[in-house]
């Protein structure tokens, strides 16, 4: 390299900050705000915290594991934690090798970064230089689409099929010369909902031959295996398909930031531009990463006790007559009976947390899913709102 360590990542960290679009402003933005967030033309969402609102009592609108972090990633910390003065560097090898192994890639096929937020700043920067188009569905995850507007880009977004999932057929008819990225998220986000794996994969290989297709699968670990899609391979065949993965969500590292993309090796090469990626995870953190991602046990109880509760609240919610859109994570989306800024800051002054948006005019409340206690603090609160 022909920068140091240290002025390349101060020059790096200086040019993001200059744009207000480190992840430190990503993490900022999950903090309700008074005003309401437009995200676009048919969706409005709410994040409101009124003035003087309680201290919460279930903490229910950032889709965090309120399991926490396994064990085995507790101890890796303490034991890392006497090299904390160091970068990681080689480290990073034996957790590529084991996602390597896992997803059936090679180690250079995988970049890490502190969380998946990188990944969507590198690919928006990336894909909206020069202008073009980002194909997607819309109601989904906004960070990328805000971001490659502010890069130039446009974002066309077509909407979800009336089962709320994104509509791969009117995808793949509507690409164009100017499409330059089609953003697809599994399962998506707000809805919960996903896509089969024999489709995704069909949809994959009919489309990234002409367009790179980003798949955020943030979510991806709350799946049982006959429902998890392996792409994988399909990189390894040499498609140009990009995987954005966080540990914020199953592995419970929502604060302690680690993620990584699978991609090709060029492309990786070519987003590791626009972020520090691999320089900006502490040892403390890879080594709880690489402890996490081994520790099945942990993660299939954290997806055995969310899938209990939110079995539950879907019940609860369906014998007062609501229907629920069917989620396969940590989440769920429902319509409501009442305007939804009145909903949230009634929510909120029963010291529950949770999201509200107007999607095509209808109220939706989005609400994480808990520990069971919480979800009957949910549950007990929503019956004394809507009456």
């Amino acid at each position: 390299m022909s920068l140091s360590r240290r002025n390349w990542l101060k020059a790096s960290s200086l040019f993001t900050a200059s744009l207000g679009l480190n992840r430190w402003n990503t993490a900022q933005a999950a903090v309700p705000q008074a005003p309401a967030l437009t995200t676009n033309a048919f969706t409005k969402e709410h994040m409101v915290m009124p003035p003087g609102t309680a201290k919460l009592r279930a903490r229910l609108l950032a889709n965090e594991n309120p399991l926490g972090i396994a064990p085995s990633a507790k101890k890796a910390i303490i034991d890392s934690a006497s090299s904390g003065n160091r970068y990681a560097w080689s480290e990073f090898g034996p957790l590529k090798k084991l996602i390597a192994d896992k997803e059936g890639v090679k180690p250079e096929h995988i970049l890490m970064s502190p969380g998946s937020s990188d990944m969507l700043l590198a690919a928006a920067e990336h894909f909206a230089k020069g202008g073009g188009t980002i194909l997607t569905c819309r109601p989904t995850y906004e960070d990328l689409l805000k971001k490659s507007t502010l890069f130039g880009a446009t974002v066309k977004s077509l909407p979800l099929t009336k089962e709320y999932k994104f509509d791969l057929p009117a995808i793949q008819a509507a690409i164009t010369p100017d499409v330059k990225l089609v953003y697809i998220v599994n399962p998506n986000n707000p809805t919960g909902t996903i896509l089969s794996p024999a489709e995704l994969e069909t949809f994959c290989r009919a489309v990234a031959p002409k367009v790179p297709v980003f798949i955020d699968e943030a979510y991806i670990d709350f799946l049982t295996p006959a429902d998890r899609p392996m792409l994988g391979k399909l990189v390894a065949e040499g498609l140009n398909i990009i995987q954005a993965r966080t540990f914020s969500k199953i592995h419970g590292f929502a604060g302690l930031r680690l993620g990584y993309a699978i991609a090709q090796p060029a492309m990786l090469e070519s987003m590791h531009q626009y972020i520090g990626a691999e320089h900006d995870v502490s040892i403390t953190t890879l080594m709880a990463g690489t402890a996490s991602y081994q520790d099945m046990a942990w993660q299939d109880h954290c997806r055995a006790e969310n899938a209990k509760a939110r079995d539950f609240t879907v019940k609860a919610l369906t014998d007062m007559g609501y229907e629920v859109i069917p989620s396969y994570a940590n989440f769920m989306l429902f319509p409501i009976r009442m305007k939804s800024k009145a909903f949230s800051e009634q929510m909120f002054a029963q010291g529950i947390g949770i999201q509200t948006r107007d999607i095509d005019g209808q109220p939706f409340c989005r609400v994480s899913i808990g520990t069971m206690e919480e979800m009957g603090m949910f549950v007990d609160s929503f019956k004394k709102v809507v009456g």
